[in-house]
């Protein structure tokens, strides 16, 4: 079997050709390759658009975690307070559940709604001549 790179002085020739493309069509491939290469960079997996985006998610989820970090140690103080102390303990009970001591008034105040608007209450009202 012959090799065909080389044997003595007889070597494999090739021959080039040359193809011949008209300006045109040169220049729409050239610019057909830069804009899917332009289109790569900019929507692809790792593109602008893609970086843009994390870079604003990143941004949004720093400043959620720096409000959280805040009310995290307002809770905290909260939980030392009620631990410690008992005239918190009793806010809370007066303030959120209603709790009175013995002896304890209390006066319920609903909102005035304005003129013509609901029912009028006792004070009110106008004393009916007979």
């Amino acid at each position: 079997m012959k090799s065909l790179w080389g044997q003595g002085t007889r070597y494999l020739r090739v021959t080039r050709r040359s193809i011949d493309v008209s300006p045109k069509v040169a220049k729409l491939l050239l610019a057909l390759v830069i804009v899917l290469i332009s289109f790569i960079f900019i929507s692809g997996n790792v593109g602008l658009w893609n970086l843009w985006r994390a870079q604003k998610e990143i941004k949004e989820l720093s400043e959620r975690i720096e409000m959280l970090e805040k009310r995290n140690t307002l809770l905290s103080v909260e939980i030392e307070r009620l631990k410690s102390d008992p005239y918190t303990v009793e806010k809370i009970l007066r303030e959120k559940y209603g709790y009175v001591r013995d002896g304890d008034r209390v006066y319920r105040l609903t909102p005035f709604s304005g003129e013509g608007g609901g029912t009028p209450s006792l004070l009110d009202t106008k004393p009916e001549k007979p």
